[in-house]
């Protein structure tokens, strides 16, 4: 991920056409799903639980327990490009039962710096989309698809987890 005040970004959703998949569960206990999430999410896309970052956290405790959290990973995958993966968990709980859903998106994000006087010129934007076109674009074309593929992975994990 590239730290700038200013950049240039180019952002895929990894989930064509449509940027994100829902997944509802309905069964016994659907608050262990907290806990499963970021193992998966951990395993699946080989990054540290230390990279993944709880964004959004609600837990209301009574009848019926309702709980919202939403987590938020970043895999980097070379100076510019990184996987961004953000997973919505929603649901209730009564007496051990309840029902929850899980909002799953994905994209591949490049971000070229645009700070200095250098990096804003019109020759250096020359050479950067010339430099991207003939070389960087097929770099970027196969971390897509092995996001479209780890994505795919991740989901199915998750549905085997709700049926379970």
């Amino acid at each position: 991920m590239v730290f700038a005040r200013t950049k240039i970004m180019i952002h895929d959703d990894l989930l064509r056409p449509r940027p994100r998949m829902t997944i509802h569960f309905s069964g016994p206990d659907p608050a262990r799903l907290y806990h499963e999430i970021p193992h998966i999410l951990a395993s699946v896309w080989r990054v540290s639980e230390h990279q993944i970052h709880e964004r959004k956290f609600s837990w209301s405790k009574g009848d019926p327990e309702k709980f919202k959290i939403s987590w938020e990973a970043t895999k980097d995958l070379d100076r510019f490009s990184y996987y961004m993966i953000v997973v919505n968990l929603e649901g209730t709980s009564s007496k051990g039962f309840g029902n929850a859903t899980i909002q799953v998106e994905g994209a591949l994000r490049t971000e070229y710096p645009q700070d200095t006087i250098w990096e804003r010129s019109l020759f250096y934007e020359f050479l950067r989309m010339t430099w991207h076109t003939v070389f960087y674009k097929s770099k970027r074309d196969t971390y897509f698809e092995e996001g479209r593929r780890l994505l795919s992975t991740f989901i199915e994990d998750l549905k085997a987890l709700t049926r379970a």
